[in-house]
């Protein structure tokens, strides 16, 4: 099978099958365009029509390839981790904002999602964050590489979830610059005896509240969080109040759910 003809052999979107066929391949789109006549391997073809079947059946492609895009960066990515989402992007844009003017603010990253910030206790300079539910890792890291002047706690429940965001750390060259910890909200910080900006980005679909067929491949524990969607943040916020070290907070949300944080 020639390149070209694997491309329109396929039920899925042309896009979509060049992604398929060029993580097949090991290479780039500009690869499959200028090889449209190279036959593919035996072993190639069967791994891409492996791919194109998973595909057809709903599996997200971050899922299929291992890997997905964030802030202009790579992400290795597995079923054991929510998938980057582009408004988490903007999660990260504001938490650069509130490192430089810390203020509260509800800003608007996608259709009924914001992100909030919230300014709780005056400190002079802030060395340490706090990524709590740290999944793939992408907020810590990015964040580590946007501000290489700050060291962070990464977190997580899931040693699955901590072992791809510790080999995504790796990747990127930040592993001495993050600490991962096991646990839940704000346990594996106990110890932390300084100042600190906590960034989150949780769960915050009602429990039984329809999602698209590819959202079902996804961790339900990353997606789902009780009858309003508010039984991780809530006391994760209410933690961060009570916390005196906890310099503010910045998180994702439903907009309407934001109005009780």
């Amino acid at each position: 099978m020639k390149i070209s003809e694997a491309l329109n052999c396929v039920d899925i979107s042309r896009l979509e099958a060049e992604i398929l066929l060029y993580s097949t391949l090991g290479t780039d789109r500009s690869y499959l365009l200028i090889n449209p006549d190279m036959e593919l391997s035996d072993d190639q073809e069967s791994t891409f029509i492996e791919y194109i079947e998973r595909r057809s059946k709903g599996e997200p492609i971050a899922y299929i390839t291992g890997i997905k895009e964030f802030y202009g960066r790579e992400f290795k990515v597995t079923s054991d981790v929510l998938i980057p989402r582009p408004s988490t992007e903007g999660l990260i844009d504001l938490a650069k904002d509130f490192l430089n003017n810390p203020c509260d603010e509800v800003r608007d990253v996608d259709n009924a999602i914001v992100c909030i910030s919230k300014h709780l206790n005056k400190c002079s300079s802030i060395k340490t964050l706090v990524d709590i539910g740290t999944g793939s890792g992408c907020i810590a890291i990015t964040l580590a590489l946007e501000v290489p002047n700050i060291k962070i706690i990464a977190t997580d429940v899931s040693d699955k979830a901590l072992k791809v965001a510790k080999s995504n750390a790796e990747k990127h060259g930040v592993s001495d610059r993050i600490d991962f910890r096991t646990g839940s909200l704000l346990d594996p910080i106990a110890d932390l005896n300084e100042e600190f900006l906590l960034v989150n980005n949780p769960p915050y679909v009602p429990d039984g509240e329809a999602i698209n067929d590819e959202a079902q491949y996804e961790p339900r524990s990353a997606i789902f969080a009780g009858d309003e969607g508010l039984d991780l943040i809530e006391p994760l916020i209410k933690s961060a109040k009570n916390n005196s070290y906890c310099w503010g907070f910045v998180v994702e949300c439903r907009r309407e759910q934001a109005i009780s944080l």
